[in-house]
């Protein structure tokens, strides 16, 4: 027997319980935590960079809000929807500018797409968004204003949950779908056909276009969005 009261080592100690062993049950041998593990595949966060990260979620809780704001004002008659649509149409130039003026030269070179077709695009959106909006404006009539009000915020909630922070553009297809139907069932709820249209593409801007942008900015300025 050794020192401690455990026999001695030519027999070795073996980290099992289903074999009676020469050792005292409450033997602890010097190679009993040498397998310890500990904090394995822990990852670190720095304070900054969690904010930074954080600050993504909360500009996209913004938009949501902006929208919703923009929906009570005309909802309530102290927004006109003319003023919606020139408003949305100076954001969409500036946007549309800032994101060209952040293209690398080396993607402007490499790009088929250009600027009449860019034009034409929106124009076509534009053009069909309007032709419809006296249908999308009676889309809901046999609808009850609180089944709309609970679908729309639903699908606001599920374009929340569903939005790619990571990568936000393109944007996802779920979370781009979820915020155009919930835009839609709002829009609906609108006094006239204007109202919707203009409504309808204010949440192009919010929704489609500026997870573009952002993309844009997070690339060509990294350390802004990421510590």
């Amino acid at each position: 027997m050794g020192a401690d009261g455990a026999p001695s080592q030519s027999v070795p100690w073996r980290k099992v319980l289903w074999e009676r062993q020469p050792f005292p049950d409450n033997y602890v041998d010097q190679r009993f935590l040498e397998e310890l593990r500990r904090n394995e595949g822990i990852r670190e966060y720095r304070y900054w960079a969690v904010v930074k990260e954080a600050s993504l979620v909360g500009q996209q809780l913004s938009c949501v809000a902006i929208f919703i704001t923009f929906w009570l004002y005309m909802e309530q008659g102290l927004l006109a929807p003319e003023t919606l649509l020139w408003t949305s149409l100076v954001c969409g130039l500036l946007g549309y500018g800032l994101y060209q003026a952040f293209t690398s030269q080396t993607d402007s070179c490499s790009e088929t797409r250009t600027h009449l077709a860019d034009l034409q695009s929106a124009a076509l959106f534009l053009s069909f968004t309007f032709g419809f909006s006296p249908v999308l404006k009676t889309l809901t009539e046999s609808v009850s204003t609180d089944t709309v009000y609970a679908m729309s915020a639903v699908m606001l909630l599920a374009h929340l949950v569903s939005f790619p922070y990571g990568e936000p553009s393109p944007p996802g297809s779920l979370s781009l779908n979820a915020a155009l139907f919930a835009s839609v069932c709002l829009a609906s709820r609108l006094p006239g056909a204007l109202h919707t249209f203009a409504m309808l593409s204010c949440a192009l801007l919010v929704f489609a276009l500026w997870p573009c942008l952002l993309q844009r900015l997070r690339e060509n300025s990294p350390l802004q969005f990421t510590g």
